[in-house]
């Protein structure tokens, strides 16, 4: 009788199916770990993200409206400075505003919003006795003092207890030693015939001391950065927009931002606590921007490249659901007080 020597059929096809459930199994293991390094990845870089949106915005909202002095109305606004979007600066005794966007061409993408805000720049400087504006005759002024806001091409204003007037600019002023220093603001980016509240440009006094003061204007909104993602879909980011200078100038602050939706804690004028939040749109129609002490901000961030797991996320932003496409989202919130409403 013969010894069988090697492997039957049998043997070998047992052999092969054992070893290819195995191979298998470890390609089960390596693609499940890749998913879960991919999605880890994903989430950190978003939560990354998130975090530096939210510390960003905190930090730049809370002094809004410190320093500028006064509170005056509107009509007691003179803005005679031209150019940078200085439209809007008649409502800086709203120390923050903002809107949604409905429509294209405006600063930001539709169905977010935008939202402003004016902070002094803490730097003490009053203008010198007996000072008059009166462009059309001598287009100088002088101040007792250097601010490192007090550039060319950058916005003042120069205001007294009862009403304000906004000027650009247009020399270079002397920022060494001390002493008066000299501020030109000449026609070509300033409006000599401006009027406002009855009150014109070419013609006005204040009473003493009045002071010169720098400021930041400041709009953050979100927009497309002119990149696709993964998707093919256009990449979103924060932007913040100075318009105290010319031109103004936009910056790409946090990409991922997809929306930034805003609400407004309003409180009585005579007290400090938060009485409700109302939307932009509730707070401009009952006319309360001067009785903000706080913002809601709510972004909402995604990833540019697809995520494992993430075709099925179900996310909610601002009361609606937001539809997946393989990319991976999240929402972040904060709460933002503005320091110089509640002390």
């Amino acid at each position: 009788m013969r010894k069988q020597q090697g492997l039957s059929l049998v043997e070998l096809m047992v052999a092969m199916a054992i070893g290819l459930l195995i191979s298998l199994a470890v390609m089960q293991v390596f693609i499940s770990n890749k998913n879960t390094f991919v999605m880890q990845g994903a989430a950190s870089h978003l939560q990354e993200n998130g975090r530096f949106a939210l510390q960003y915005l905190a930090a730049e909202l809370r002094p809004a409206g410190v320093g500028l002095g006064a509170r005056l109305d509107e009509e007691s606004i003179c803005v005679v400075a031209t150019g940078g979007g200085a439209a809007g600066w008649s409502v800086m005794n709203r120390p923050i505003w903002g809107q949604r966007i409905t429509a294209n061409g405006a600063l930001g993408a539709v169905g977010t919003d935008q939202l402003s805000m004016f902070v002094n720049d803490g730097c003490e400087s009053f203008l010198t006795a007996g000072e008059l504006l009166k462009p059309g005759a001598n287009a100088n002024i002088k101040v007792t003092a250097y601010c490192p806001s007090m550039q060319q091409d950058r916005a003042v204003m120069v205001l007294d207890m009862e009403k304000a007037v906004i000027i650009r600019v247009s020399n270079k002023p002397n920022s060494s030693g001390s002493g008066q220093v000299t501020l030109t603001h000449a026609a070509g980016n300033n409006n000599k015939d401006a009027k406002c509240g009855g009150f014109k440009f070419s013609d006005i006094a204040f009473s003493s001391p009045a002071r010169v003061v720098g400021f930041s204007h400041k709009t953050f909104y979100v927009a497309d950065t002119g990149r696709l993602a993964e998707t093919g879909q256009p990449i979103r980011a924060l932007f913040v927009r100075d318009v105290a200078q010319i031109p103004a100038q936009s910056t790409e602050i946090v990409e991922g931002v997809e929306s930034m939706h805003t609400s407004f804690g309003v409180a009585q004028a005579s007290s400090v606590g938060v009485q409700a939040y109302l939307s932009p749109a509730q707070v401009e129609a009952a006319n309360r921007w001067g009785d903000v002490r706080t913002v809601k901000i709510d972004l909402l961030l995604v990833t540019a490249e697809r995520a494992p797991g993430a075709q099925g996320q179900a996310i909610q932003f601002d009361g609606a659901a937001v539809a997946a496409d393989g990319r991976l989202r999240q929402v972040f919130s904060t709460v933002v007080a503005l320091r110089n409403r509640i002390d």
